[in-house]
């Protein structure tokens, strides 16, 4: 019988256990890939932050679940607020709309993108919070009035003069509300219908009959700084025609001439933000 000495069994042994640490790294390999997989799926792809690879070639599967999180689905907006005042902004979505999708702005442009959405939501500008020339603001309010009929849109401004106020009333159908009330009373104030609206705002005054596009018109002319005789030629009327338009504008909201309406779209050609 013959006795094999320990010095041939080592070789084996070595070999045995290179084979096991080879299966086992490989198993570890394995494991570790298939975590990183993992991990990119679960952040959201190639793109997530916190990715320090970035993998050259995925599956199409992990290309569709890509696509699908970085383009979840809109919900439809509630309100879209326009202005820049923080504290307003602040009151209107934490108490008044605390419920509700609301989305808060600063520009004419951001908005518009906005109300491209189907359904249109609901809209509040504030004429006072945004830095933009009110006379501006209407104007495109009345193109987006053409363009959506359907449109609610509600008017903030700080009622200092009736005559602004009437003016911008005026411009659109749109209703104001004073933006400078008790929280009991600018609640009631948004959540009544348009008509009451308007008896809400005027007071003291009756409410403007709505401005054509030919009186509105003239009045973005002169607004702009072009003489009367200019303007005439332009809509290819006699003088006395425009004139005549700016006295009947002037007395429907409450001026006495047209000079003073002629002041007054000065004014509105700033933002009445800070302006008393």
């Amino acid at each position: 019988m013959e006795i094999t000495s320990d010095s041939a069994l080592i070789p084996c042994r070595i070999n045995a256990n290179t084979l096991l640490f080879a299966q086992w790294k490989t198993e570890l390999l394995y494991i570790a890939a298939r975590k990183r997989r993992f991990r990119r799926i679960r952040n959201g792809g190639i793109d997530h932050p916190h990715a320090r690879v970035i993998p050259i070639i995925f599956d199409r599967l992990e290309s569709l679940q890509y696509k699908i999180r970085a383009e979840p689905a809109r919900e439809p907006l509630d309100l879209i607020l326009m202005t820049r005042d923080n504290f307003l902004s602040l009151a209107l979505t934490e108490h008044f709309f605390k419920y509700q999708r609301t989305h808060v702005c600063a520009t004419l442009d951001e908005a518009e993108k906005l109300l491209n959405r189907s359904p249109q939501p609901r809209m509040l500008i504030d004429l006072d919070g945004v830095n933009v020339a009110a006379i501006d603001v209407l104007n495109t309010i009345r193109q987006w009035q053409k363009t959506w009929p359907q449109l609610n849109v509600m008017q903030f401004t700080a009622c200092r003069c009736m005559n602004v106020v009437m003016l911008i009333d005026a411009a659109s159908d749109f209703p104001v509300v004073e933006r400078r009330q008790r929280m009991p009373e600018l609640h009631n104030a948004l959540v009544q219908k348009q008509h009451v609206q308007r008896l809400v705002l005027t007071q003291k005054f009756a409410p403007a009959a709505p401005l054509s596009s030919r009186e509105w018109n003239i009045l973005l002319a002169v607004a702009k700084g072009e003489s009367l005789k200019s303007i005439a030629r332009s809509f290819g009327k006699p003088y006395h025609y425009v004139v005549y338009t700016l006295g009947r504008v002037a007395a429907r909201v409450g001026l006495k001439n047209n000079k003073e309406l002629i002041h007054l779209l000065n004014r509105l050609t700033c933002p009445l933000a800070g302006k008393e």
